[in-house]
């Protein structure tokens, strides 16, 4: 993260990273905006092969892999510079993921860059005939309709809205913008209120976020909790602090369609073998 960056972050202990990153992404999306036009992106977006189902691909499966490509976070700093998004995709499709997350948030360490790349090179994979490139879910802070044509011209199937920073109106709204582009809304969920709230908006995928987002402590309790109040239509991933076989076992209890593995991969020394052992039980 740049100087400038973290700058925009720090503050108080009273106002969380989480408000003051949406605040700052705020102030950013009028320049973005006007270095590239809407009609722009939504060529691009309309260029990009058909979105993957990210809803079909978890139909059936009791607690996959979601691998996330992730070079670090604003609570633990960057633990992955040297992270090659591309091959670290590839890995992660050839040890049996359902779905690839891709951060591209400057405030993780990452960039739009780590995700057009990732989709390139899955794509170039499957038109050679190789394995068939598993959906793409765009982790960024997702505030305007711009951002999701944004992340399908990306390469992005779905995109991550995060209940903390939306109302029920806003988060219907940005569930229909995809919607409009064949793509799934990844709405993410930590506590009683926002899963309320996401369901009342039109949810069919939660991700339920076993880190408290303005704490960043890590609880798997939360996913134990509020996992009663989600209807059996409603697509379920547990996400953070899975780190161990045994944690992976207590998700799948939970009767999850995926778990979300980020940190724990692109920290490990062979994130193949790190892969077996989470989910080989």
């Amino acid at each position: 993260m740049t100087d400038r960056a973290a700058a925009e972050i720090s503050g108080s202990a009273a106002d969380s990273v989480l408000r003051r990153i949406t605040r700052a992404l705020a102030s950013e999306l009028s320049a973005r905006k006007a270095a590239h036009p809407l009609a722009a992106l939504k060529r691009a977006a309309g260029e990009r092969p058909a979105p993957r189902d990210l809803r079909a691909a978890l139909t059936g499966v009791c607690g996959g892999l979601v691998a996330e490509v992730k070079r670090g976070s604003p609570s633990k700093g960057e633990f992955a510079p040297h992270l090659d998004a591309s091959a670290a995709a590839r890995l992660y499709r050839d040890a049996g993921a359902v779905a690839i997350s891709v951060l591209t948030s400057r405030y993780f360490f990452a960039s739009d860059a780590d995700l057009s790349s990732v989709a390139e090179a899955l794509y170039a994979d499957e038109r050679a005939g190789g394995s068939a490139a598993p959906p793409l879910l765009r982790k960024d802070f997702h505030i305007d309709p711009y951002q999701v044509v944004e992340a399908r011209a990306l390469g992005a199937d779905a995109y991550l809205l995060i209940a903390k920073t939306l109302n029920t109106e806003q988060l219907r709204a940005l569930i229909g913008a995809g919607a409009e582009l064949g793509m799934t809304a990844f709405v993410e969920v930590t506590d009683e209120a926002e899963t309320v709230s996401a369901l009342q908006a039109g949810a069919v995928l939660l991700g339920i976020n076993n880190r408290d987002l303005h704490t960043f402590q890590e609880d798997l309790r939360t996913t134990e909790r509020l996992r009663p109040l989600i209807p059996d239509d409603v697509q379920l991933v547990a996400a953070s602090g899975v780190r161990s076989a045994a944690d992976v076992v207590r998700m799948r209890a939970c009767d999850v369609q995926g778990v979300l593995v980020g940190e724990a991969l692109s920290t490990a020394s062979d994130p193949r073998a790190k892969i077996r052992e989470l989910f080989d039980v």
